[in-house]
Order: structure tokens, then C-alpha cells, then sequence
């Protein structure tokens, strides 16, 4: 094999056949896909319980176990709507007329809301001090999640008014959530 030499300044660079290339590439990908084996063996849980599936001191729950409910109210055109959401994310919803409609959440949508459900902020929320709304014709909510498990339930109320302070940040997330899936 004949090796042609680069012209000018510039180091010579040696032709490697191209079996030679292959041959180091597929070994470096090996020692890569060895090397992620180990690293994900070493990170992998070592067969005690999950934390994130049992309460812990702090008040995490499990995501995935919380029925929610959202209730509406108010607003300009004087709205009544109730939605409740089971853990498996199937949902039903009222509205002022006592029309009914289900449907399901998607997996995404179900696991923001179990991680929402579970937050330990919602319960400061639901103890926090409340003032009369800024906002004419606000929408009042009334969130409600019941953790099962003993866990407890907890009841957040608040304007929808971004004028207001001291709104419930977990709570109106949830509630947003809740609508803005179910279509209500």
C-alpha cells in the first residue's frame, strides 16, 4: 500500500485501511456499551423499598395515589363545573346544567397530577391565610385531594386573580391541569 504525503506545512497524516477503522470503532463502542452496563448496575436500586413509593418524614407521598377533585365557580358567565379525577386518571365532569362527560388523561398528564397531588406544599397552601379577591368575576376553585393510604385529605379554596397575593402556586397548577385536560 502506497502512502501519499500531504503537501505543505502540514504533518503527514498515515492512510489506515478501512478494516483497521472498523474494527477500532466497533471495540470502542464495546468498551462504551460495557462501561454504561456498569454504570447502570451501579446505580440500580439494591432491592429495598422505592422511597418515592412509601410516605416519608418530610410528607412526600406516592405519586399515583390521590383522587382530585376541582370544582368552578363564578366567572362572567357564572359557571358551576366539577371534575373529579380517580388515580388510574379517569375523569368525570359536571358542569352548571348537570351535563356529564368522561374521559381518560394521558399517562404524562396522570403522572404530573399524582406528582402534584402529592406535593407537601399543598398542604401549607391549604392552611395559608386567605384575603377577598382584587378580581370582579373571578373563577373561585375549591381543590380537593384525598391521598389514600391514610394520608389524609386536603382542601385548597382560591380566586383565580393574578392581582391577589398569597395564591396557592400547587393548587392552581392542579386546577389548571385538571381543566385544561378535561376540557372544561
Amino acid at each position: 500500500m502506497a502512502e501519499t504525503l500531504p503537501a505543505g506545512n502540514r504533518s503527514a497524516i498515515r492512510a489506515v485501511p478501512a478494516r483497521m477503522t472498523f474494527l477500532g470503532t466497533a471495540v470502542r463502542h464495546a468498551a462504551a456499551v460495557g462501561a454504561l452496563a456498569l454504570l447502570t448496575a451501579a446505580c440500580a436500586p439494591t432491592g429495598g423499598p422505592d422511597p418515592a413509593s412509601s410516605a416519608s418524614p418530610g410528607g412526600w407521598f406516592s405519586p399515583g395515589a390521590a383522587t382530585v377533585s376541582v370544582h368552578r365557580t363564578g366567572g362572567f358567565a357564572g359557571v358551576d363545573d366539577r371534575i373529579t379525577v380517580t388515580p388510574a386518571g379517569a375523569w368525570t365532569a359536571t358542569d352548571r346544567a348537570r351535563t356529564s362527560k368522561s374521559g381518560e388523561l394521558t399517562i404524562s398528564e396522570r403522572e404530573q397530577l399524582q406528582t402534584l397531588a402529592a406535593d407537601p406544599r399543598l398542604n401549607t397552601e391549604a392552611t395559608r391565610p386567605t384575603t377577598p379577591t382584587k378580581c370582579a368575576d373571578a373563577f373561585q376553585y375549591t381543590v380537593t385531594v384525598d391521598r389514600t393510604g391514610g394520608n389524609g385529605t386536603v382542601t385548597v379554596s382560591f380566586a383565580e386573580c393574578p392581582g391577589d397575593e398569597n395564591l396557592p402556586a400547587t393548587a392552581a397548577a392542579i386546577a389548571t391541569l385538571v381543566t385544561g385536560a378535561t376540557g372544561s
